[in-house]
């Protein structure tokens, strides 16, 4: 969808559609970090998949997680993603961000 259509879908009240790719590696600064790199504008699920393989040779990727967001909801199409076990995902709002699952702590 180009940014006219968007526009055109937002005013006549039409879900708009986005996939996304988010790509991490390990932040050499803080080891209980990862940084991230979002991608988005890709038309398909599977587009977002072909962006994230191609990322992955990169060195210091750990892996991607494709993201379908609407105007209002978001979801990790995890058929489509590389995701290492005990990962968290979420939005502040303008971005996405991929982290190590916080460890739980018995007291």
């Amino acid at each position: 969808m180009g940014a006219r259509s968007d526009i055109l879908a937002m005013l006549r009240g039409t879900p708009v559609t986005d996939f996304i790719c988010v790509y991490f590696g390990h932040d050499s600064n803080n080891p209980n970090k990862w940084w991230n790199i979002t991608a988005r504008g890709f038309a398909s699920a599977r587009q977002a998949e072909k962006h994230g393989l191609f990322m992955m040779p990169t060195a210091g990727v750990f892996g991607f997680a494709v993201i379908k967001e609407t105007n209002n909801t978001w979801e990790v199409i995890h058929n489509n993603s590389i995701l290492p076990p005990n990962v968290s995902i979420g939005t502040d709002g303008n971005g996405f961000s991929v982290q190590p699952a916080p460890k739980l702590q018995l007291v």
